[in-house]
């Protein structure tokens, strides 16, 4: 059993847990590592500053807190609407035997909530207190689902009742994002455009161009769908849903992190954004006039963020972040309102 053990832990700079990695992702998380290596190091010889320290911090760096470590490989982390935090692991009893966990307390024993499921990708909450878990979110499933797309969306029940099959034929599911109204969204990291769900679960495929497109959310109003891009130049897309073809960047950062390979995303009820820059081991908070700082630095391979929730144990001051390294990260103080 995967041992996703509880931390005393508690730094600046966070730590990477040991996890348990699939080959094929071990080498995504690795081949991460180290372009943002190269890059830390050419920007420091070329532009006098390294990449880590390119996004200006947001004020003093919070003391962030292990919560578990050796989880496997985290791919996205959500609060629910009950104050109960959800997060899946790619790797939790091996090679593809992904699980979608819940914490009901930061101190609480993991629960597994849905097992078995083939590298599990993005989290969105449904109608009925449900949740959507993507699937079929690996490298080569995202290459072949440019072409032949293989994969979907579960609905789980929160409490282990169960996960049943909603959507098929989507490009990967890597990042999953739920409109006001019903309509789901769906990224390819190793692809070239977004696919959407209608509420009836009919898909239409590529029906936005944002390549290398990974972490989404939806504004509150359900005008805009945001997307943090992965393998190109680190940006985050606005995407005008009534409009798609109106594709626009809302925010860059500098050209010393423009290989940060972002990937979850996160939205606050200010309307400001948290993105978890991978390669660079930080997590970025973007105003919503685009300008971005660092909320949280030196964190392990950061894959995905969510925002706390008013009256709960994971409170809305606080972001949760969970590593490609298998932890489960507390950032503090950090500004979001839920």
């Amino acid at each position: 059993m995967n041992p996703c053990t509880g931390q005393e832990l508690a730094t600046e700079s966070g730590a990477a847990g040991s996890g348990l990695c699939s080959s094929a992702h071990r080498v995504r998380a690795e081949l991460m590592g180290r372009v943002s290596s190269t890059v830390d190091r050419i920007t420091s010889e070329l532009l006098g500053r390294p990449a880590a320290r390119a996004v200006r911090a947001c004020g003093p760096l919070p003391r962030v807190r292990v919560l578990r470590a050796g989880c496997g490989l985290l791919e996205s982390v959500i609060v629910d609407r009950e104050g109960r935090l959800f997060f899946t692991s790619q790797t939790w009893n091996g090679r593809g035997r992904g699980a979608l966990l819940r914490l009901d307390a930061p101190e609480a024993a993991p629960v597994a909530v849905a097992v078995g499921i083939a590298s599990p990708g993005g989290l969105a909450l449904a109608d009925q207190g449900r949740l959507i878990v993507g699937f079929g979110d690996s490298p080569q499933g995202g290459l072949v689902g440019n072409v032949s797309p293989r994969a979907g969306l579960l609905l789980v029940d929160p409490d282990g009742g169960g996960a049943e099959p909603w959507v098929s034929g989507l490009g990967m599911a890597n990042g999953v994002a739920r409109a006001p109204d019903g309509t789901v969204f769906a990224s390819n990291d190793f692809g070239t455009h977004l696919d959407r769900v209608a509420a009836d679960g009919s898909v239409q495929r590529r029906w936005a161009k944002v390549p290398s497109a990974n972490g989404l959310v939806v504004d509150a109003a359900g005008r805009y769908l945001y997307a943090a891009q992965t393998f190109t130049r680190a940006a985050i897309k606005r995407v005008e849903i009534e409009h798609p073809e109106n594709v626009r960047t809302h925010a860059r950062p500098p050209a010393a992190a423009a290989l940060s390979l972002l990937d979850g995303l996160a939205i606050d009820d200010a309307g400001r954004l948290y993105v978890a820059a991978n390669g660079a081991g930080h997590v970025w908070r973007v105003e919503p006039d685009g300008a971005i700082c660092a909320i949280a630095r030196g964190l392990g391979s950061p894959s995905a963020v969510a925002v706390g929730r008013r009256d709960s144990p994971f409170p809305a001051a606080n972001l949760y972040a969970v590593t490609f390294g298998g932890d489960v990260v507390e950032i503090p103080n950090a500004g979001a309102a839920t």
